[in-house]
Order: structure tokens, then C-alpha cells, then sequence
């Protein structure tokens, strides 16, 4: 029976003021972390990340991690394996029995890393221009592609696996995902489908002030469903062709989800924590900042608690948030790094902003979407200009536009001006903000624009080297 009484009403709310302090007090913790990305001596750096999937050639079947009932059979971490040598360090997953699985790499400016499913990702920074990237990205492929070519595999750049069924593919070694798993299960559908089979492409750029990263924030979000839109690069979901969704809307895969008509990243999110993923809470209300979007993060569940918290492994959070998880305990850098990490907005903050809409793409592709967002996001003129633009919007209305640019494409109607406008626009005004040996790289996607094409009107040959 509830408990109405005034001593019990009185006693529930020292509760929640007490609470209110400590989530307070972490919050603060989490915005002078945040606040500490001020002081990065670039300024102006980039971030670039690039998952992919390791595929055999002929079939497009994955490749798993390994392969412990076929020993001659090669997986990812044998993959990792022979690259070691080029790289200065080895990162490693040990379990609770001790058994060390090999899960990246990591050298000057590159570090490989493995998503769930085993997308192998490059992660390239900190970077000042286009060149450079590319430069380390060439010298990463060239060192994978003598492996590639010997055992009959490929790189696939997509946004969704090519040919498998996410409940196909097995995760990695990891406690991290496991513990995700098992969250996304009970919090939507698709988060089978985001972890094993999903791969995109992220740049991270710099802030100077509170302001400008809550402002470049802004203006990432309401871009998002542009940058879906023009990236969009999944053309099977879950065994199913997206254009035979177009021809039969609720046409439902193998899986028993349905198969979107396209954005299939964006349709996917949508469908996984809605506490964790598209926008953050209050993004664009007058008084969001560091301290408002670190309290949203502490009040949801935590998860999973790494072994820094535990003193042991990695343990199931059961539905504790991280503000009650991390009571009585000063939050560390890295206690701060681990919350930030498990909410993947479209454009979340670590101690840089990170924007994350793009599917996974050919380099050449991939190159010029983040010389786009260079050239829009360190110009000042550029951004002060879609910060007005963008200054009435809402979560509903960039919603919506994800809406009309899946229905209506380069017509779509996006905050009152057609997508294939927008997109013009925002080319030309991002070459004003690259150096001279930079615009070049807008190419790729100015054709498609100028053709009114996205990626998924690219063939499919052409999405596998990744050669300029």
C-alpha cells in the first residue's frame, strides 16, 4: 500500500532534494571536464572516423571477429593481428577468467578500434587539413590491402551490412557491448540492428567557448537530416533492398522489422534509447549548456559499471543511473569519459563536438563531407549564418525533415526551403572556408548534388575501392 502521509510526502522529497545536490554536483564535475576542451592547443583540429565492413569478396558474407570452431579460418582479430607491426601498441579486452582478446591499435595520429559486430574502424587525429587525413588514411589502407586481397576480402562501405542479418552476427569480446546488448534489448527494436550491423562515418571539430560549442551544436543538429539525407548509403536492410521498400512501403524483412525507404541509419536510431540517441534533451532551449546536457546524462541509467567503479569487471548497472552509480565518489577524467561515451546523439559533446548523421562512405566521399564541415564550421561567417537560420528550430521540426526528405528527396521541404537548395548553398559557402588545396575535395559530393543524386544512386562497384 502507498504511504500518503505527510511524513511520508516530506521524507520522498529529502530524497529528491538530496539527489538534486549530488546530481548538482557531478554535473558540475562533467561541465569543467567539458569546459577543459577550451584550452586544446589546435583550436581548429579535425577528427575524422571511418567504420568498415570486412567482407569476402564474392559473396559479401561478414567476417566475424574469429572463428573458434574453424581454426584455419581467418576473422578480424587475426587481421589485427598481422597489422600489429606497424603500429606502436596493442589494445586488449581481458575477461573475468583472464583471457586477453585483441581489440585494436593504435600509433601517432591513427588507432584501430572494433565495433560491435567487428566494423573495423580508423580513427585519424588530431588533423589541420584534408590532406593530412587522407595521407594517413592511404598509408592505413595500403598496409590492409596486400591482407585483403590474399584471403579473397574486401572492404564494404555502407551504412548497413551488405548482405547478413544483424541476429547473424555475433559480437565481439568486449563487456562494454555485451552490457549493451542487453540495455538496447529492452529499450527498442533496432538496437540489434545499430550494434552489429550498422557502420557510419564522424568528424569531430573543436570549440572555443561554451557558447561556440552549444551554438556549433545547434547548427549540427539541424544540419543532421541534410547530411543523412546526402550520405545515405544503405541500400539493403536486414537481407532487403530499400528500393523495394519504396515500391512496397511496410514491406517487413526476415527479422520481423520493417524496412525503411531509405535514411536507413536515421530509421534505425530512432528505435533505440530514446534517452541516448538522435537529439539531446533540451538542445535547443534557452538554457542549454555543459551543465544541462551533463544532468540529462546522469538522471539515465547507467547501463553497465566499468571495473574502475567496481573493482572488478564490468558489472550490470540493473536500471541505476549514473548519478546514483557514481554516489560518494568524486567523478574522475576517466569516470567522466565513460558516461560521455555510452549516448550517441547525432552530435554529442566530449571535449569536441563530434557529428555523427553520415553513413559510412568511400574515402573520396567521406574526404569531402568533412572538408564540407570544415569549410561550414571554421568560418565564422558560415556558421553565424546558419546559427540565424537555424535559431527558431525545435526537436519537432528536424524531425519532420527527416520525414520529408525520406518521402520527397531533393524536393523535400526543409525548414521552408527545398533540400537540393540547402545543399547548394551550404557547398558554396563551405568552399569560402577551405584553404586553397582543400575545395578540390567538394567534388564528390557536388556531383551528386548538381545531379540530384545521393550515394544510394552511386553503383554499388564503385562503393568498394577507395581510390580518388
Amino acid at each position: 500500500m502507498i504511504d500518503y502521509s505527510t511524513e511520508s510526502r516530506n521524507a520522498s522529497a529529502g530524497l529528491d532534494a538530496a539527489a538534486d545536490v549530488l546530481v548538482n554536483r557531478q554535473a558540475e564535475a562533467i561541465a569543467a571536464y567539458l569546459r577543459g576542451g577550451f584550452e586544446i592547443p589546435c583550436g581548429q583540429c579535425l577528427g575524422f572516423e571511418l567504420e568498415h565492413f570486412i567482407v569476402e569478396r564474392d559473396t559479401h558474407r561478414p567476417v566475424f571477429y574469429h572463428y573458434p570452431d574453424h581454426p584455419g579460418r581467418i576473422g578480424v582479430a587475426d587481421i589485427l593481428a598481422e597489422l600489429a607491426g606497424a603500429y606502436d601498441e596493442a589494445l586488449w579486452e581481458e575477461d573475468a577468467e583472464g583471457k586477453r582478446s585483441l581489440v585494436g591499435l593504435q600509433r601517432e595520429q591513427a588507432v584501430l578500434t572494433l565495433e560491435p559486430g567487428a566494423q573495423l574502424e580508423i580513427s585519424i587525429g588530431p588533423a589541420t587539413t584534408i590532406p593530412e587525413i587522407e595521407a594517413i588514411y592511404t598509408a592505413f589502407y595500403d598496409e590492409l590491402a596486400p591482407i585483403l586481397e590474399r584471403e579473397g576480402l574486401e572492404l564494404s562501405y555502407a551504412g548497413y551490412h551488405p548482405q547478413a542479418l544483424a541476429r547473424d552476427i555475433p559480437l565481439i569480446p568486449k563487456d562494454r557491448y555485451r552490457y549493451m546488448d542487453k540495455h538496447f534489448a529492452q529499450s527498442g527494436r533496432h538496437g540489434i540492428c545499430m550494434m552489429r550491423a550498422t557502420a557510419s562515418c564522424q568528424v569531430s571539430l573543436d570549440f572555443a567557448s561554451e557558447e561556440d560549442a552549444v551554438r556549433k551544436m545547434r547548427v549540427a543538429l539541424g544540419l543532421g537530416p541534410l547530411l543523412s539525407f546526402l550520405c545515405d548509403n544503405a541500400r539493403v536492410f536486414e537481407g532487403c533492398s530499400v528500393f523495394d521498400a519504396a515500391l512496397d512501403p511496410g514491406l517487413v524483412a526476415a527479422s520481423g522489422l520493417e524496412v525503411p525507404t531509405g535514411m536507413v541509419r536515421a530509421a534505425i536510431w530512432n528505435d533505440v534509447d530514446a534517452r541516448r540517441s538522435l537529439l539531446p534533451a533540451g538542445s535547443f532551449a534557452a538554457d542549454f549548456g555543459f551543465r544541462a546536457y551533463a544532468e540529462a546524462l546522469l538522471r539515465s541509467p547507467a547501463i553497465f559499471l566499468p571495473p574502475s567503479l567496481t573493482g572488478a569487471g564490468a558489472t550490470w548497472a540493473d536500471g541505476a543511473s549514473f548519478s546514483t552509480a557514481y554516489a560518494g565518489r568524486e567523478l574522475s577524467d576517466a569516470d567522466i569519459e565513460h558516461i560521455l561515451s555510452l549516448f550517441f546523439f547525432d552530435t554529442r559533446f566530449k571535449r569536441y563536438l563530434e557529428i555523427r548523421p553520415a553513413d559510412s562512405m568511400p574515402p573520396r566521399y567521406a574526404l569531402a563531407y568533412t572538408a564540407l564541415l570544415k569549410g561550414l564550421f571554421y568560418q565564422t561567417e558560415a556558421l553565424a549564418e546558419l546559427g540565424r537560420r537555424f535559431a527558431g528550430l525545435d526537436d519537432t521540426a528536424v524531425a519532420q525533415a527527416t520525414v520529408n526528405l525520406r518521402h520527397d528527396g531533393y524536393d523535400a521541404d526543409v525548414y521552408g526551403r527545398s533540400a537540393g537548395r540547402w545543399l547548394e548553398g551550404l557547398l558554396v559557402m563551405a568552399g569560402y572556408g577551405l584553404d586553397e588545396d582543400e575545395v578540390d575535395y567538394l567534388d564528390p559530393l557536388g556531383d551528386l548534388v548538381a545531379e540530384r543524386k545521393t550515394l544510394l544512386d552511386v553503383p554499388p562497384p564503385a562503393l568498394v575501392s577507395h581510390r580518388t
